[in-house]
C-alpha cells in the first residue's frame, strides 16, 4: 500500500509540475531519463546478466522469447513504414509495436496470476526480451526517428546501440565467463535501485504524459490499432508457433508477458526525443485498458 501511494504521489507530482511549469518540466524530464539510463539501468543489467540461470531449459525458452520479440519488432517497423504519415509517427508506431509493459504493469500482474515463481520468470523476461537490454533497443529506435532527424546510416545506428547498459551487459558476461561471482556485491545496490526506479519512473511518466486535449480522428484510431493488435494478439501467437516448431515447452508466463500492452517508458522516450506524444498516448492507454480489462475478467472467472 505504501509503495502504491509513493508511486501515485510521484506520478501526481510529475503531472502538477508539468501543468504549472511546462518550460522546466521538459528539460528536467530529459535529465532524469539520462540519469536513469546511465546510472540506474546499468546496475539492474549488471545484476540480471550475473544471476540468470544457465541451464538448457531456461536458455531455450528465453531464446524463443528473443526470436519472437525480434519478429514482432520487424513486423512493427514494416507496419510503421507503410502506415505512418511522417518520420516521427513511424517511431511511435514502432515503439508501440515492439515494447511491452514488462515492469510497471508486468510485475504486479504476473505476480497476481502466477505467484512468486512466475514473477521470477518475469524478471528474466524483462531483462532478456531482446537479449541485449530493452532500454538500449527502444532508445535506439526513439533516437533514430526522433527530433526531426534524418534517417541515419548503419554507422550511426551502431553507435547508438553501443550504449552504457549494453556495455555493462558485456562486462557482466565477461566477468561471469572468467569465473568470478560478483552477485554478493551487486545484489544490495540492485535492491535499492529497483526500489527507487518505481517513484522515479512514475515521476517521469507524469512529466512525459501529454496534457493537451484528446483529439483523434478515425484515421488515428486505425493507425494505432496496428501496434495494439500486434502487441496483444500477434506476439503471443508468434511465440506459440515457435513453440510448435522447436517442440520445447515455453512457460505460460512468457505468453502473458509478451502480450502485455505498450510500455509506459515509450511515452517518456517520445517526450525526450520529440516524437508525437498524443499518438503514443493513444496506443499506450488503449492497449493498457484492453489488457487490464481482460485480466480482470480472467481473474474473476478462473
Amino acid at each position: 500500500m505504501l509503495t502504491a501511494l509513493l508511486w501515485g504521489g510521484s506520478f501526481a507530482a510529475g503531472i502538477l509540475w508539468q501543468w504549472r511549469s511546462p518550460h522546466t518540466a521538459a528539460p528536467w524530464n530529459k535529465r532524469i531519463f539520462n540519469f536513469y539510463f546511465h546510472f540506474f539501468a546499468p546496475v539492474v543489467v549488471l545484476f540480471a546478466y550475473t544471476v540468470v540461470p544457465a541451464d538448457a531449459t531456461t536458455l531455450i525458452a528465453l531464446g524463443a522469447v528473443i526470436l519472437a520479440s525480434y519478429i514482432v519488432l520487424a513486423i512493427g517497423l514494416v507496419y510503421a513504414r507503410l502506415a505512418a504519415r511522417d518520420r516521427g509517427e513511424q517511431g511511435v508506431l514502432a515503439l508501440g509495436s515492439g515494447f511491452t509493459n514488462t515492469v510497471t504493469l508486468g510485475y504486479p500482474v504476473i505476480n497476481a496470476v502466477f505467484g512468486p515463481a512466475g514473477l521470477a520468470l518475469q524478471v528474466l523476461f524483462a531483462q532478456f526480451m531482446y537479449l541485449i537490454p530493452i532500454v538500449s533497443v527502444s532508445t535506439t529506435i526513439a533516437a533514430h526517428y526522433g527530433n526531426g532527424t534524418r534517417p541515419r546510416g548503419w554507422g550511426g545506428v551502431i553507435r547508438q546501440i553501443i550504449n552504457v547498459p549494453l556495455i555493462f551487459a558485456v562486462i557482466a558476461v565477461v566477468i561471469r565467463v572468467a569465473g568470478f561471482d560478483i552477485e554478493p556485491y551487486v545484489s544490495r545496490p540492485t535492491d535499492w535501485v529497483v526500489f527507487l526506479m518505481g517513484p522515479i519512473g512514475f515521476l517521469e511518466l507524469g512529466l512525459a504524459l501529454p496534457l493537451d486535449r484528446v483529439s483523434h480522428d478515425i484515421h488515428d484510431l486505425w493507425r494505432a490499432a496496428g501496434p495494439i493488435f500486434l502487441r496483444l494478439a500477434i506476439a503471443p501467437a508468434i511465440l506459440f508457433v515457435i513453440h510448435l516448431a522447436i517442440r520445447v515447452d515455453i512457460p505460460t508466463v512468457y505468453y502473458l508477458s509478451i502480450a502485455m500492452p505498450a510500455a509506459f517508458h515509450t511515452l517518456i522516450l517520445a517526450r525526450v526525443y520529440g516524437l508525437p506524444g498524443p499518438m503514443m498516448r493513444l496506443i499506450v492507454v488503449i492497449s493498457s485498458l484492453i489488457m487490464i480489462g481482460a485480466i480482470f475478467v480472467g481473474l474473476s472467472f478462473f
